[in-house]
C-alpha cells in the first residue's frame, strides 16, 4: 500500500546518481529510513532517491523540504541529526549545508568550474579539411535535446550515418529515448539507433556504437556547417550537416550545445 503523502511533513530526496553512489550515498539513504522506521516516522517524513541533483562533487547529497535545504557531502553518521533537526525544530543543521534560499553562494568544499567548449580552432581534417573546429558535449543531456530540436526544425539540414545514404532530417518523423542506452529516429520505412547514453565498460558492441566525440565544424570556403559524430576509438558513427552557417538549427547548436559560440564565428 502506498504512503498517503497527504500526512507528509518532511521530504528527503536524496541524490542517486552516479557519483553520489560511489561516494556512499545508499548508507545514507539506509541510515536515515532506519531511523524514520524505528521511530514511528514513517508516515509522516518522505524520502526519495532521485537521479543526479547536478551537484556531483559535493556528494552525497540531499535535498530537504520544506525549506529547499541542500546538504553536502553526507555520511549515515551526519543524516540522523539532520533528519532530527528537520523533524523536531524545523531548523536545518548549517555546518552540513550546500545552499539555503537566504544565501547568495553556495558553500561547497569541492568547487569546480563549469566546463565550457574551447573556441573554434582552424585545423587542416583529414576527413573535412580545412575548416574550424571544436568539441561539444556527447552525454544524452545534450544529445536527446538536440536530436529532439533538429526533429522540431529540419529545414536545410542532413543526416548521413555510416554505411548508410545521407537523408534530409525532414524524413525524420520521430526521436524516441524510450530504450536505456539508445535513442531511436524513426522514419517511414527505418529505424535508425544511436546509443547516447554512458554504458557497461565491457560491452565492447556499445563501446563501438556510443557517441563518446561530438565535433562542431564550419568549412569555411564552401560556407558549410556539421556535426560530426565518433566513438571512443576515434571511429565516426555519423554526420549532420547544416546548409549555412545561418541555418537555424545551426544558430542552435552555437547557442544552447556551445554556450554562445556563435561570436567566435563571427569573429573567423
Amino acid at each position: 500500500m502506498g504512503k498517503n503523502i497527504a500526512n507528509t511533513t518532511h521530504t528527503f530526496l536524496f541524490c542517486d546518481g552516479g557519483s553520489c553512489q560511489k561516494a556512499g550515498s545508499e548508507k545514507v539513504v539506509r541510515a536515515a529510513r532506519a531511523y524514520l522506521r524505528n521511530n514511528d516516522l514513517w508516515d509522516t517524513v518522505h524520502t526519495i532517491k532521485t537521479r543526479c541533483n547536478g551537484r556531483c562533487e559535493d556528494a552525497p547529497t540531499c535535498i530537504v523540504n520544506p525549506g529547499e535545504y541542500w546538504y553536502k557531502e553526507l555520511t549515515a553518521d551526519k543524516i540522523i541529526p539532520i533528519v532530527k533537526s528537520h523533524i523536531d525544530k524545523n531548523l536545518p543543521v548549517e555546518a552540513n549545508l550546500l545552499y539555503k534560499k537566504e544565501w547568495d553562494a553556495l558553500k561547497s568544499n569541492r568547487e569546480i568550474a563549469p566546463f565550457k567548449p574551447k573556441p573554434f580552432e582552424l585545423k587542416d581534417d583529414k576527413e573535412l579539411g580545412e575548416c574550424f573546429i571544436t568539441k561539444g558535449f556527447s552525454s544524452d543531456q545534450y544529445l536527446y535535446p538536440l536530436f529532439l530540436y533538429l526533429l522540431e526544425n529540419p529545414k536545410g539540414v542532413t543526416l548521413k550515418m555510416a554505411h548508410l545514404k545521407a537523408m534530409p532530417f525532414t524524413e525524420i518523423t520521430a526521436a524516441n529515448y524510450a530504450k536505456t542506452y539508445t535513442l531511436e529516429l524513426e522514419t517511414a520505412t527505418d529505424c535508425i539507433p544511436l546509443t547516447i547514453a554512458g554504458v557497461p565498460k565491457e560491452d565492447k558492441e556499445l563501446q563501438k556504437s556510443k557517441i563518446s566525440s561530438t565535433e562542431y565544424f564550419y568549412q569555411k570556403k564552401i560556407n558549410q556547417t556539421g556535426i560530426r559524430f565518433k566513438n571512443k576509438f576515434g571511429e565516426v558513427i555519423g554526420i549532420i550537416n547544416f546548409d549555412s552557417i545561418d541555418n537555424l538549427a545551426w544558430k542552435y547548436c552555437t547557442k544552447i550545445q556551445l554556450q554562445n559560440a556563435s561570436q567566435d564565428l563571427i569573429s573567423l
